[in-house]
């Protein structure tokens, strides 16, 4: 079959290697579309728990082409998205309701061939079938929504709260909208990129306003004693840094971009204690699929906006190198046949 490879860090390649053998606990799906994720790019550069070679991508949804024979509730023919976080079901993290930090957690397309490939194996517990109303785009949008669900479970947001979203890349405008979902009173955006701010207007922000000298003041005009959710969506350290002057006391910080596995950030423990501050992490997902799926059914969602390119792997790199860089929006890979 025809693949993306990471051959080493900062390297790519597309190549033909051979096929995924179907374990008897897996399906084998043919992907039909994939996208490219931030996660990637940090797997690229060597800044994840990834090792190479590696096919990545974990953002897909394709069709049944063979199943395992111990599989049962999967046929060929099926359409799927799959978790690509492995969970092994039987350690102290996953019988305590933590999956997500299963002591002997695998991921597709972080430590195991993943979707920029034509088939991919994975298990069958990891597969969720999808309705007839979903489209290959929104296929391969379960996955990252998957992860905001899983945010919106680690935070809480009163009916009156003011919520700050720094970045309105294709996360940032999926947290606008689950948060106007989940009540947010006002949803303030700040982006650099003039494009994306107007985005995150029509996907329900209140403000969204570019980085500089007037975004303190427009700012505080909505949150005169600072936000009660500042969520963080870039992983840029230097932006994480400066994202606590903008909480007010007993506020949330939610740690949601993923930075380099090597950076640090400055924070005052003083102003923790004083201003009574909670500060939590998301890390991907945790059993979020099958609210994803239907939020994305029944229209809650709307992904359509938020994809800016869709093109044949062979345009992988050059795409991958343009999302890298942050000049586009979310990037789909079209490799099986579009439905």
């Amino acid at each position: 079959m025809q693949a993306v490879l990471f051959p080493a860090p900062e390297t790519i390649a597309i190549e033909r290697v051979p096929d995924p053998a179907c374990a008897p606990d897996e399906v084998i799906v043919q992907v039909a579309r994939c996208g490219i994720c931030g996660t990637d790019v940090h797997i690229y550069r060597n800044e994840y728990m990834s090792a190479f070679p590696l096919i990545p991508g974990h953002e897909f949804g394709g069709v049944i082409v063979e199943v395992g024979k111990e599989v049962t509730g999967f046929q060929v023919g099926q359409r799927v998205a799959v978790d690509p976080n492995l969970y092994c079901g039987h350690c102290d993290m996953c019988r305590n309701e933590m999956a997500n930090h299963c002591l002997n957690w695998q991921g597709v397309g972080i430590t195991r061939g993943g979707g920029f490939a034509e088939y991919v194996a994975a298990p069958a517990r990891a597969c969720y079938h999808l309705p007839d109303s979903l489209d290959d785009m929104q296929a391969a949008f379960v996955e990252p929504l998957a992860c905001v669900v899983h945010a919106m479970k680690r935070i809480r947001v009163l009916p009156a709260d003011p919520v700050l979203i720094l970045g309105a890349g294709p996360m940032g405008l999926l947290l606008v909208q689950a948060l106007r979902r989940m009540g947010a009173s006002h949803i303030a955006v700040v982006e650099k990129q003039a494009p994306r701010l107007e985005l995150a207007r029509r996907m329900g922000a209140s403000l969204a306003v570019a980085p500089g000298q007037e975004q303190d003041e427009q700012l505080k005009a909505v949150a005169p004693r600072g936000f009660g959710v500042v969520i963080d969506a870039t992983g840029v350290p230097a932006v994480i840094e400066g994202a606590f002057r903008f909480l007010r006391p007993r506020g949330t910080y939610l740690q949601f971009g993923v930075a380099p596995n090597h950076a640090k950030v400055n924070v005052s423990p003083y102003d923790i204690f004083r201003n009574d501050w909670m500060i939590i992490g998301t890390f991907a997902l945790c059993y979020t699929f099958l609210p994803a799926i239907d939020w994305l059914a029944s229209g809650a969602i709307d992904i359509a906006p938020l994809v800016s390119h869709t093109v044949p792997m062979a345009d992988f790199a050059d795409l991958f190198g343009q999302f890298a860089a942050g000049k586009t929006l979310k990037v789909h890979i079209q490799i099986g046949d579009a439905a």
